[in-house]
């Protein structure tokens, strides 16, 4: 049985406090929503909410996160995020994300590689199937 990437999805509006002095999104805005957005997705497909981090027998670690700036998002603007885990190498997930506007035009797009690391060993190893089974979905193939 293959499998294929969970999307999420998440809606958001520009706030004022994000807006440099142009009107446009700040660079360091676009990160915390992506963040923002990824931890949401953690919490919902997986329930691994800030709650109960500390309780998980892992810790996850953003290792990379980088960010293609396409065009610029403005106050007020309604903007859509997706991301999906695209695959699992050894210890590092690589997630990739888009941000939309209301029309569909991607205005960022971002790579993050989070890093899965055994609590009790402090080291990294390779993502186990049980931590894996929330972002992705079976298919037939």
């Amino acid at each position: 049985m293959a499998t294929t990437p969970a999307v999420y999805r998440t809606t958001h509006r520009v706030r004022f406090s994000d807006l440099d002095p142009y009107g446009h999104m700040r660079t360091a805005a676009y990160a915390a929503y992506f963040v923002d957005h990824r931890m949401d997705a953690v919490r919902e497909q997986a329930g691994w909410g800030v709650a109960n981090l500390e309780a998980l027998p892992f810790k996850v670690f953003t290792r990379r996160m980088e960010i293609d700036f396409l065009r610029p998002a403005a106050g007020d603007q309604v903007i859509a995020i997706t991301s999906a885990v695209k695959d699992f190498e050894g210890a590092d997930a690589n997630i990739e994300c888009a941000m939309e506007d209301d029309a569909g035009t991607t205005l960022a797009r971002c790579r993050i590689v989070v890093t899965f690391v055994d609590r009790a060993g402090g080291r990294p190893t390779h993502w186990p199937a049980e931590a894996v089974a929330p972002f992705v979905v079976d298919s037939q193939g």
